[in-house]
């Protein structure tokens, strides 16, 4: 047995990350190398002035975090706290627990991030007005967001009129606007 499902924290091979200039770090998929299929985890470092991912709340999974080394500030529900060592944090699945740290001093901030693994999760970006549907893999800007029944509300025009003349008064569009 060659004991995959154990690390030590202080040995993990940290690998560098960045997304953009304003958010950048080290972490190591434990997750991964452990071969877990139903939990997401890893350690991170968040470098000073850096910040950890764009705001956000997961609609299907939670996340739970402890504070190893440093400091930095969370912002949840655009409220603000200091986070410090020891400190046990987790996110349930609404907007109440939108969420973001920042390093906002001059040494690293050590975390261990754990979370629930759902295909089906969707993320929302408060900031930038985002959604981001993970078994899809893909954003959109919610600005396109659209009541349930625009452009459906004449459904009968997409059917064969022969299929809907048992139907008492249920005509086409053209009917109604005095066109055959």
């Amino acid at each position: 047995m060659d004991f995959k499902n154990i690390c030590n924290i202080n040995s993990l091979q940290l690998e560098d990350w960045k997304a953009g200039e304003r958010y950048q770090g080290q972490s190591a998929d434990i997750a991964g190398e452990m071969g877990a299929k139903k939990m997401g985890f890893h350690v991170e470092i968040l470098p000073p002035g850096m910040f950890s991912c764009p705001y956000h709340f997961h609609r299907l999974e939670e996340e739970w975090f402890f504070v190893i080394a440093g400091k930095a500030m969370l912002r949840q529900h655009n409220r603000y706290r200091e986070l410090t060592p020891g400190d046990i944090l987790h996110f349930g699945c609404s907007e109440e627990y939108a969420h973001q740290f920042y390093n906002h001093t001059d040494a690293e901030f050590k975390f261990i991030a754990l979370s629930t693994i759902d295909e089906n999760d969707i993320a929302e970006y408060p900031d930038s007005n985002k959604i981001y549907f993970r078994k899809q893999k893909k954003m959109f800007l919610q600005a396109s967001v659209i009541p349930y029944l625009t452009g459906e509300e004449n459904p009968e025009d997409g059917w064969d009129r022969s299929m809907l003349t048992s139907v008492p008064g249920l005509c086409s569009r053209d009917e109604r606007e005095g066109r055959e």
